[in-house]
């Protein structure tokens, strides 16, 4: 009997345990659990509603932004094409020296297919191609001349606990883990127009016999240095930014059938067809006319020393206009003025997207309107059967690589800059 009753004692527990624990939920709340359940209701549903309300603002917000953004895109594309129309139409009224299937200077002589091929190859390789991270190890350039370039490898140098004297004998890998992020990426095309490499002896191959007269502003004189480190084994004695001697490339080479290749910068911030040295409003401009008859190609831009439409399109045409009177056979290259890029300092990698019309509308300096300017210059150099280097696309997205300090308009060497050799190669080659 006993155990009979200890049996039922966990029974007899379960029970009360259902007993009280109906009795619990059955009794009625009491006042202050019936407030304590009602402020809580109240808070959830004010959280909903704050929350809900943030939602269709942020909706809201994004649907205003889409529509500025559309009434700022139509608006630039409006002008833009306006801007076209009219230089067209002064074209045809003031620019005397017309190309609709040849570009003087070069192998493309009264053959319109050809032309336009060429034309559209270069332009699906600067302007349908994307900033790809590429880790495989491989040769970088070397910078050995303005201290200025070499500012990101200083810096690096400081962040790491490594000398920056890295010995000849390194190996490719050795020196590629000592090398910068902004140094490995790499500008990817699509298979229809592949992004062509070249090593020195073909670049040599490619420029023997011709002779570069670099004509523009500070930020032209970038590739001037880049030339300098890429064919030059040691550094080269310049005169500040504002002009340098004439330098030889590639010496003459028998055995590889070259002839010497040689290069010289003038600065002259707005190329104009000044005969004297000029200063004003920080505007430097030095005569180089008379220098262009040692030469046979000519690549020139004009940087971001601010013009008005009219005042730049007519330079242009002018400039056009005097190289074709009185050097017909010159090969003339222009570089697309590159966008310059806010905060540089604090960027590790590219920008995922070029900035959108609101973006470009808002910043200083007149950055915003480079590209209209661009296309103005597209119209008039190719018409005057010249090339027009689209870098501009190329380096929209490259916020990181600038040397900074304020200087977000040029880039470090070896950086994003290193790939316009490889479209001057490409040209080179294909108008030989």
């Amino acid at each position: 009997m006993k155990q009979s009753y200890i049996q039922s004692i966990p029974k007899l527990i379960f029970v009360l345990s259902i007993i009280f624990l109906s009795i619990y939920f059955l009794r009625p709340p009491s006042a202050e659990e019936n407030e304590r359940i009602e402020q809580a209701l109240r808070e959830k549903k004010l959280k909903n509603h704050l929350q809900n309300e943030k939602v269709a603002q942020q909706q809201q917000h994004d649907e205003l932004s889409r529509k500025l953004n559309k009434m700022i895109t139509d608006k630039r594309t409006k002008d833009e094409q306006e801007a076209i129309d009219i230089t067209r139409k002064i074209i045809a009224e003031q620019l005397k020296f017309r190309f609709y299937d040849s570009i003087p200077g070069s192998s493309i002589v009264h053959n319109a297919m050809r032309l336009k091929m060429f034309r559209q190859q270069l332009e699906c390789m600067t302007s349908r191609g994307d900033w790809v991270f590429d880790p495989t190890p491989r040769p970088i350039i070397k910078h050995k001349q303005d201290p200025l370039y070499g500012r990101c490898d200083r810096e690096f140098v400081q962040q790491q606990s490594w000398s920056p004297d890295m010995p000849d004998n390194f190996t490719v890998e050795e020196k590629w883990n000592f090398t910068r992020e902004s140094v490995k990426y790499v500008w990817k095309t699509p298979t229809e127009c592949p992004m062509p490499k070249f090593d020195v002896s073909q670049a040599c191959s490619m420029f023997s016999g011709k002779s570069f007269l670099l004509v523009g502003d500070i930020l032209h004189f970038q590739l001037h240095e880049l030339f300098l480190d890429y064919f030059s084994d040691d550094s080269v004695q310049c005169y500040g930014e504002i002009s340098c001697k004439e330098h030889v490339l590639c010496d003459v080479d028998p055995n590889n059938n070259w002839k010497t290749s040689k290069m010289m910068f003038v600065r002259n911030d707005i190329i104009s067809l000044t005969k004297n040295a000029s200063n004003v409003n920080k505007i430097l401009e030095y005569p180089w006319l008379m220098k262009i008859r040692h030469f046979n190609v000519i690549i020139i831009n004009k940087g971001h020393h601010w013009q008005n439409d009219v005042s730049f399109r007519k330079g242009l045409i002018d400039l056009m206009n005097y190289l074709r009177k009185g050097f017909p056979d010159i090969l003339i290259i222009y570089k697309a003025t590159t966008l310059g890029h806010l905060n540089c300092q604090a960027a590790k990698k590219p920008l995922s997207s070029p900035p959108n019309a609101t973006e470009l509308e808002s910043l200083p300096y007149h950055w915003g309107e480079i590209h209209r300017q661009n296309l103005i210059a597209r119209e008039i150099v190719e018409t005057a059967g010249g090339v027009f280097l689209d870098l501009e696309s190329v380096m929209i997205t490259r916020v990181d690589g600038h040397i900074g300090a304020r200087d977000c308009l040029r880039w470090c060497i070896p950086g994003p800059m290193d790939v316009w050799l490889d479209f001057l190669f490409h040209i080179m080659k294909e108008l030989r």
